[in-house]
């Protein structure tokens, strides 16, 4: 087999695998819209150019097709490889199809799995392990949302639909359980039974990482060996003497009674302590020498959407975060008013998805509040979506203003630019721009019209 298509190649996954392919000697093509998206930069940089829009034509002379999940029967590329008996898999089944061709590293949970995954990936190459890694975004060390490597494949795992049921875990990483994606999920309950079928997939050699913080995770059984980190000394490893200040964690780290020696490296909050602690977890299972990860996390240099910094507007320091469920939005809020104790801080946020919005509409509220002003972008709607969320968003914009908080709506990223370069003007402290949908585009863009303006 030589020729793969990939359909939706501009993915985050299906992107990392069309790079892994090409760099296996596979001859790669993709089709997707033309819109420019963060990973065109990384498939140019692999050599994939052939990037087309979709058409039934493409898939004429390949051996293999692959498909974004976003993408089903009716796409025209995918009914046509189907017309001609061409194999199609979707993004899960591709990346399984790799897991179970060498041992797999899955790193997971509702939150924090690409985060955990780059430090894991980034902390393998600089050991000299030679790692495989799939990230749902760009890994800032590595350079890319994918890198080849003949060693231990790293990857992301999503249970969205239950997607990371197709693969095969040697080592298993789940970092908490929590109610995400109403549109599929029922409850809470049905969440906890998906995880529970990945860790049943766990051979009895193999071993599940899990946060002890996280009651749910403490439910999950398994024959294989079981190691807990957390914040709390019952974990077998766990975290002392935390402090962050303007960005930067520092903390101790203990196996049992064993003082394994202190950690610091950029980043902010204690849920990326326990993301640090997940990755040394699979450091000592592996035996590495822990002035290794002491090196390694010292220089992560991060990932792109995580509380990545774009730049300084006027009186105020931009960064960008994906959050874009309660949890995390809190877990973030409160992590940049802990790390910018003195630094007023405004949030810029775009709601995802209607039926996420609409389920957790009093938690949005809840968590937003935590920052003293909030510029509400109109919703950001998922392409398996028909209902509009204008309505929803100026409900979420009123609840918010109930609390007494000062609340901005705008309905684009222009009305939100214009308002943001004014803002600035006049305000200092920290922006935040917030959401899984294009909110980013807020800050790059009034950034991009600063330094245009000073080059007049």
């Amino acid at each position: 087999m030589k020729k793969i298509h990939f359909v939706g190649i501009k993915g985050a996954g299906t992107s990392a695998l069309a790079q892994l392919y090409a760099r296996m000697g596979y001859q790669v093509s993709g089709s997707d819209s033309q819109e420019v998206f963060f990973t065109d930069e990384l498939l140019s940089q692999a050599g994939i150019t052939y990037i087309a829009s979709p058409s039934p034509e493409n898939v004429e002379s390949v051996d293999l097709v692959c498909h974004s999940p976003a993408y089903n029967d009716q796409h025209v590329e995918i009914k046509r490889a189907k017309e001609l008996g061409i194999p199609v898999y979707n993004y899960p089944q591709m990346l399984g199809k790799l897991t179970q061709e060498r041992a797999s590293v899955l790193i997971t949970g509702t939150h924090g799995k690409t985060t955990t995954t780059s430090m894991v990936g980034a902390l393998l190459t600089s050991a000299g392990l030679d790692p495989m890694v799939v990230i749902g975004s760009k890994n800032y060390n590595i350079g890319s949302n994918a890198r080849y490597g003949e060693g231990l494949l790293v990857a992301e795992a999503c249970e969205y639909k239950r997607h990371f049921l197709n693969y095969q875990p040697q080592l298993l990483v789940v970092n908490n359980i929590d109610f995400d994606h109403p549109d599929y999920f029922q409850d809470i309950d049905d969440v906890f039974l998906c995880f529970q079928q990945l860790v049943d997939k766990l051979p009895e050699d193999g071993v599940l990482v899990a946060c002890g913080d996280d009651p749910r995770c403490r439910q999950l059984e398994t024959d294989a060996k079981i190691v807990y980190f957390g914040l709390d000394s019952s974990n077998d490893l766990y975290a002392t003497n935390i402090n962050e200040s303007r960005g930067v964690l520092c903390f101790d780290v203990w196996e049992g009674s064993t003082p394994l020696g202190s950690v610091q490296f950029r980043s902010l909050g204690r849920h990326n302590v326990l993301n640090a602690l997940a990755t040394i977890a699979i450091a000592r299972y592996l035996n590495l020498d822990f002035q290794d990860v002491q090196s390694s996390l010292s220089q992560f240099q991060g990932v792109y959407r995580r509380f990545d910094y774009l730049g300084r507007l006027g009186g105020m320091e931009v960064y960008d975060d994906y959050a874009h469920h309660p949890s995390e939005i809190s877990t973030t809020l409160r992590a940049v008013k802990a790390s910018f104790p003195n630094d007023p801080l405004i949030t810029v946020f775009q709601p995802h998805t209607v039926s996420r919005t609409r389920k957790f509409l009093t938690e949005f509220v809840d968590s937003l509040t935590l920052s003293d002003e909030v510029l509400l972008v109109k919703l950001f709607s998922s392409a398996r979506e028909q209902e509009s969320g204008d309505a929803l968003t100026e409900q979420l914009a009123d609840a918010i203003r109930q609390r007494g908080k000062s609340v901005t709506y705008v309905d684009n990223l222009e009305e939100g630019t214009r308002f943001l370069q004014q803002y600035a003007t006049t305000n200092q402290g920290i922006v935040l721009t917030m959401g899984a949908g294009n909110v980013r585009g807020i800050g790059e863009d009034s950034l991009t019209f600063l330094l245009e303006s000073k080059s007049e």
